[in-house]
């Protein structure tokens, strides 16, 4: 198969996570088909500023890409993180040979990429948060009209129900999974919604770590009980919510959800039956921001947080 380097450069921004980098990507990438059946290999001055988690975490959504596979240069960061987890002896140093030839480049700027929301009924269909709040309208009315072909008249998708005196709300959200529910992305949701609260009207929360190790991580730090304060459900950990199980939309709700996909017929909705739930794929970050906020969509980037520390960040295997 062919090779597409993808070479990071910068930092991200604080509030800015792997799921924004990710649908970045994807919207880059899907539409024309320029890395179906391709290996992608990331490297360059930006992947050591990226923790292990953060890495993984967009690694998990290059599938949504139509890539054959994925790989990263491997350094530091990731030796420390299989010493973490005690498998030292995993670690294996990956980095391009001096002339190797790529069959294509894609560049991403880390300290350009913004929070992101990717909507009906694809990752690629993608809009920074700031885009979509400036004109809802607009866009979503562009959304419903390709989400009504797709669904061949057998239910209607109505968006514009969320808006709101001309803000975006959101009636759930979701953390979950092998992309979302990773240790960092709970951590620093939780370091968003500390002391603060959901609000007590139509949202709703639910938090799923990715293994039984990070649930029990989070339980024994402290972090499930900061996220229970503020309003959400912990939930086991789990892998479902990105092919229809746990926390089914209810039906015309706009859930948003740190998962891998948010396809047609996914989700709990059942358009033969008249049902269509609309889901939207965001980072955890801007999740508990716009859970803070009560459902008001907000990216991370605008909130005031105190980030983890590095410490607070490392997981600790047990």
């Amino acid at each position: 198969p062919e090779v597409v380097m993808v070479y990071l450069e910068g930092k991200p921004r604080k509030g800015v996570g792997p799921q924004d980098v990710a649908i970045s990507l994807v919207a880059a990438t899907f539409p024309d088909g320029c890395v179906k059946n391709k290996v992608l290999e990331f490297v360059g001055p930006g992947v050591k500023e990226l923790s292990a988690d953060f890495r993984i975490g967009i690694d998990v959504m290059t599938t949504e890409t139509s890539c054959l596979t994925s790989i990263w240069q491997t350094d530091q960061v990731i030796r420390d993180y299989y010493e973490n987890i005690g498998r030292p002896g995993d670690f294996r140093e990956l980095k391009p040979k001096n002339g190797a030839y790529y069959d294509m480049v894609v560049r991403i700027d880390l300290s350009a990429v913004e929070c992101m929301i990717a909507l009906p009924f694809h990752p690629s269909i993608a809009y920074t948060i700031h885009e979509l709040q400036d004109d809802p309208e607009r866009i979503f009315a562009q959304v419903e009209e390709a989400c009504n072909r797709q669904l061949g008249g057998k239910v209607k998708l109505d968006l514009r129900r969320n808006i709101v005196n001309g803000k975006v709300t959101c009636d759930q959200g979701v953390i979950v999974g092998c992309s979302g529910g990773m240790y960092e992305n709970i951590i620093e949701a939780a370091a968003i919604l500390k002391g603060q609260s959901i609000g007590n009207g139509f949202f709703d929360m639910s938090v799923y770590p990715s293994s039984t190790p990070i649930s029990l991580a989070i339980t024994k730090n402290g972090t499930a009980a900061t996220l229970m304060e503020a309003g959400c459900v912990m939930k086991p950990a789990f892998c479902g919510p990105c092919f229809g199980a746990g926390d089914t939309p209810a039906n015309n709700s706009l859930s948003i959800r740190h998962a891998t996909r948010n396809f047609a017929n996914r989700e709990g909705s059942k358009p033969g039956n008249g049902q269509i739930s609309a889901v939207a794929l965001m980072d955890a970050r801007s999740i508990a921001a716009t859970a803070r906020n009560g459902g008001v969509l907000t990216a991370a980037t605008d909130i005031e947080y105190d980030l983890p520390s590095a410490e607070e960040l490392r997981y600790v295997y047990d």
